[in-house]
Parts: C-alpha cells; structure tokens; sequence
C-alpha cells in the first residue's frame, strides 16, 4: 500500500475514532449541562487544572520520540513506559501532598478531595501498554480508535448513571476515572506487545524528553492559563460557562483538525531529511486547515446565541457572548501544533517554546494591566492575544527554520476572502436571529452557500498563482467530477 493510501486509510480510522468519542462526548456533555449546575463543572475544571499542571511534568513525548525514530526498538520503548511509570508514582506522591494547598490556593476547599481521587487513577494512564506506539507508527489506528470507542462508550454510561442520580460534579470525576481505567486495559487486548521493566536510556533520548516536558508544561499552562484566571477573578459558575464556551468555541478545530493532525506526524515524519518536500507539504495541509478552520470562526460567531439557548438550554444562554469571541482561537491553535511538527522533524523542538511563551507572557500581561468587568471583556482579551500570537509565530518560524511568510499570507488568503464575503452576506443580506434550531440551521445553510460561493470564484484565480491552491483546485475538480459521474451512473440505472 502507498503512504498515501496508508495516510489517507489512517486518516479517516483517526477521524472515525475521534469523532465517534466527541459525539459521544458531545452528546453526554449536552445532556449534563441541563442536569448539572454551571458551577459543578467549574469545580471540575478547577480541580483538573491542578492535576493537569502536574500531569505534564510527567509527560516526556514518549509516542513522539519513538515515532521520530527511523526503527522502533523493545529496549526504547521498555525505557520509556518505566520512565513515564517512575513519574507517576512520584506525581501521585506529590499531589496528594499538595491537595489542601491547592484547594485553599484556589479558594474551593471541594477540589481537595477530587484531587486525590484524580492522582491516584492516573496510574491507569501510566501503564497503558506501549506497544499502542507500533500500531501508531505503522499508521494502524482501527484497532485505536476502536478501544477509544469503547473507552468513551463505558464513560459516558457512567457519567449520566451517575448524574441522573446525584446530580453533582463527582458523575463528571468518575467518568473520567471509567475511561482511563478502560484504555489501560483494552490496550493490552490489542496488541500483543508487553512491556518490561528497563533503565537503559538512548543516546539523545532524555534530551528529546527534557524538550517535550518543558514544551508540555508550557503549551498545557498556556492552554489553562485563561480559565485559571478566570477563577481568580470571578466565581465557579462563570469558570464552568468560560470553559464549557470555550470548548464548543473550538469543536471544529478539535472534532476535524486534530484527528488529521495526529496522523500528519508519522506521515510527515519519513521527509524529515528532504526540507523542500516537507515544507511543500506542510503548505498545502496549511490550506486545507485554514480552509475549513476560517469559515467556521464567522459561523461560530452568528450560531453562540442559537446554540446556547437551544442546545445546550435555557441557564446557558449568557454563555453566547463568551463561545462566539473565543472562536478566534480556533487561528492561532493550529499554527501552534504544525510549526511544532516542524520543530520535531528539523530536529529543533528548543524553538517551539517560544509559541507557547509569547502567548503566556502576553495574558499574564493583560491580567496585571486591564480591569476586567465581566467574563466576555476576559474572553475578547484572550482572543486577541492569540491573535497578536498568531503573527508572532510566523515570523518567528520564518526567522528559525525558514518557513516562507509570502507563501503563508497566500494559504491563508484564499479562505480568508471567501470568509469574509460570507460574513458580508450574513451581516448585509441575511441571518436568522430567531433563537431556535430552526434559526440555527438556516445560518449554518446561507454562511456554508456563501462561503462556497466565494470559493468557486477565488480557488481558480489562485490556482495559476499558488502551486499550492493547484493542487487542492485539482483535487476539488476530481472530487466534483467523481461524484457527478457516480450520480449520473445512479440515475441511469434507475432509468434503465
């Protein structure tokens, strides 16, 4: 099989899996915002900053140093998987002596307890069977997605079970718990590799993992940073609305991209040695992320009032403000994860500390410096930090490793013309303010015809440009032509 027919059968398995889990995530978050208080999933998320904080002084990119390797060896990955256990142990150790600090420190003495329930479960996730990284590399992920299918499945029975009959965050607590414990579990079902007990680290191997724990601490406080604020500044109830706005906020980004985005590493991975052929790629995955990412920040931003009221009900509908200005991340967040494949295959990962920096400096910045009144002026302020970010990086990657920004302002500009003119027809021509589903779906009907209305008119004046812009307008043009000639093949046969 061709690795583009491996990438592509891999892609859609990582896509299947992925969003198999977020539906289900998805559906059973929806039915726990009208059975839960906003407030309950602010305790969690407060509690899960803690541990998450802690976690990635734990993680040190194992799958990503095995995956980076021309041949994955037992000794490599039987070093790892002790590794990454030792430091569990230690981490469990750590938070439990640290629980009531952390409580008081966050003024919620309820998380305290949660914490040490948390720490100790995390050991699942510790011995988790490394042999996943095989079936990874090979690019084999039915098998994976099938057990996060299941994982997620067993979950979120659990979560609303226990929900309908207590009605509090520990439904949300013992979930995550569920899920965990059967990953760990199953994955040693499906695949047949066993780990063992070693010391014996590689030459190169604890640099690597120095590089990927401190990009993990960094890139983790700077993606937690704003809802830990936001408890600082305001109560439970806003953190939940905060967290809960801005995880819609960004589902395409973490529903579509992601998947893709995981699979793009291994793939990638074999041109590590041929930079024209890297960036060339990297190019045209830019086009199509940006592409699909674009359109969606403009919709998000017409669909929040529908989307809160409607879907996720009634005591959410103040949350809109929030979900519509923090789509604007949904711009800087894929910026961050490609460059940093970057970083990987050039073998500078040092650089990619700096993406999450600048964006750290520049909220803390904003926190000592502005006087926020509400949430939504917390939201426009961390928005616009991305975006400040965003611009930083470029030029920073095109002064590190050459990354060309005439050629970035021309993936970009192409899906960013065609957002516009659908803004203009959601703005000036027409968008349903009724706040029901109905109202919902005819937004998303007119801003998907305009959006690919300005796509027809755009992509081929770009394709004679942008060789980049060619290859997608062809690959559109073979898509379109495949499916007309299917449709026409179906017609005729219920004629004949």
């Amino acid at each position: 099989m061709s690795i583009q027919r491996k990438l592509t059968v891999a892609y859609f398995w990582n896509l299947f899996g992925k969003w198999g889990v977020r539906l289900i995530g998805i559906g059973s978050t929806l039915i726990l915002a009208r059975l839960l208080d906003p407030s309950a999933f602010g305790v969690v998320a407060l509690a899960t900053i803690c541990i998450g904080f802690f976690e990635t002084l734990t993680d040190i990119g194992i799958n990503r140093y095995l995956i980076s390797q021309t041949e994955l060896d037992s000794k490599a990955m039987n070093t790892s998987w002790t590794l990454a256990l030792v430091m569990k142990v230690l981490l469990i150790f750590i938070l439990i002596c640290l629980s009531e600090f952390l409580a008081d420190f966050m003024d919620e003495p309820e998380i305290q307890l949660i914490i040490i329930v948390l720490a100790f479960s995390s050991i699942f996730s510790a011995l988790t069977n490394i042999g996943l990284v095989r079936l990874e590399k090979a690019l084999e992920y039915k098998r994976i997605s099938t057990l996060l299918l299941t994982a997620k499945l067993v979950s979120a029975a659990v979560t609303l079970s226990l929900a309908f009959y207590f009605q509090n965050y520990w439904a949300l607590v013992a979930g995550g718990i569920c899920s965990t414990l059967v990953y760990c579990v199953g994955s040693y079902f499906i695949t047949t590799y066993r780990p063992k007990i070693s010391f014996a680290l590689e030459k190169g191997q604890l640099s690597f993992s120095g590089k990927i724990m401190a990009r993990a601490v960094l890139g983790y406080t700077r993606s937690k940073l704003d809802v830990f604020l936001v408890g600082n500044l305001f109560d439970k109830s806003a953190v939940g609305k905060y967290n809960i706005g801005q995880e819609f906020a960004i589902l395409p980004l973490t529903e579509v991209i992601t998947p893709a985005s995981t699979a793009m590493f291994p793939a990638l991975a074999q041109f590590r040695n041929d930079k024209q052929e890297l960036f060339d790629k990297t190019y045209k995955y830019f086009a199509l992320v940006y592409g699909f990412v674009m359109p969606c920040i403009v919709g998000m931003w017409f669909v929040a009032p529908q989307f809160c009221t409607v879907i996720l009900g009634p005591k959410w509908s103040d949350t809109a403000s929030i979900m519509s200005v923090l789509a604007m991340l949904m711009l800087p967040f894929p910026l961050t994860a490609i460059t940093n494949n970057l970083f990987d295959y050039l073998n500078k990962t040092q650089f990619s500390l700096f993406s999450d920096c600048i964006g750290i400096v520049m909220l803390l910045a904003a926190f000592k410096l502005l006087d926020f009144s509400d949430v939504t002026y917390f939201a426009w302020v961390r928005s616009l930090v991305g975006i400040v970010a965003f611009a930083a990086i470029l030029v920073f990657v095109r002064a590190t490793i050459g990354l060309s920004i005439s050629k970035m302002v021309s993936v970009l500009g192409v899906p960013l013309v065609a957002s516009l003119f659908m803004w203009f027809c959601l703005t000036y021509g027409y968008h349903s303010i009724e706040i029901s589903l109905i109202g919902l779906l005819i937004n998303v009907v007119i801003g998907g015809l305009s959006y690919g209305a300005a796509l027809i008119v755009v992509l081929p004046i770009m394709a004679k440009i942008d060789p980049t812009w060619a290859f997608w307008h062809s690959k559109l043009k073979q898509t379109s032509s495949s499916v007309l000639a299917h449709l026409l093949y179906r017609l005729k046969s219920k004629g004949s």
